[in-house]
């Protein structure tokens, strides 16, 4: 079972909890980080470590960022080349997460394949151009 970790700037991985906990709840195997603006990189670093620490470096771990090349990107981006069973995902929507807590028994690379493609496909323009 892939455990996934959301993480981002200014409130990003709170933000995201309380989004989930009105359309789908807090499944146990999601992790919220939040990079403030207080924190600094030792922070940030001290924080994914921590979470890391607490579900195992031998589980299936799937960092979702906010944006891709942003600070909690890179420094996931580096975990995930120490550590194969690691994978990131950066820039999904709500559609992405509400769809992840269902495929959870996924490995961390399908279910970022999984959340990329969700996100993509959700995105809409209305009204639609003729």
């Amino acid at each position: 079972m892939t455990k996934v970790v959301v993480v981002g700037h200014g409130g990003y991985g709170s933000a995201v909890k309380r989004n989930m906990a009105m359309l789908v709840g807090v499944p146990e195997e999601f992790y919220f980080v939040d990079f403030n603006e207080t924190d600094d990189l030792e922070t940030l670093k001290t924080k994914l470590k921590d979470v890391v620490d607490e579900i195992g470096r031998n589980e299936q771990i799937l960092f979702a960022c906010d944006l891709a090349g942003g600070s909690p990107f890179r420094e996931t981006a580096m975990l995930c080349a120490e550590n194969p069973r690691f994978a990131v995902v950066a820039g999904i929507n709500t559609s992405a997460y509400t769809e992840m807590t269902f495929n959870t028994e996924l490995s961390a690379k399908e279910l970022a394949k999984l959340a990329f493609d969700v996100a993509t496909q959700s995105v809409l323009i209305y009204p639609p151009e003729e």
